[in-house]
């Protein structure tokens, strides 16, 4: 089984501790209790930028880890 480390994952004042193998591991876990995420229709594209949401451009760097 893979070395696993408790996370503290944070939302505003909610702190949530995670036992997980990585970072990202433990923020998905939060994130799909939290967020949905789907892909936008035409209609819903049409109603966002007509009231001026920019399209955000995600990026696919993530942040590393120092061993411990």
């Amino acid at each position: 089984m893979k070395q696993q480390r408790i996370y503290i994952v944070g939302h505003g004042l909610t702190m949530r501790l995670v036992r997980a193998a990585h970072r990202a591991q433990a923020l998905n876990h939060v994130a799909k209790s939290i967020i949905n995420v789907k892909v936008a229709s035409q209609d819903e594209l049409v109603s966002a930028l007509s009231k001026q949401i920019a399209i955000e451009n995600s990026s696919d760097g993530e942040q590393g880890e120092l061993d411990v």
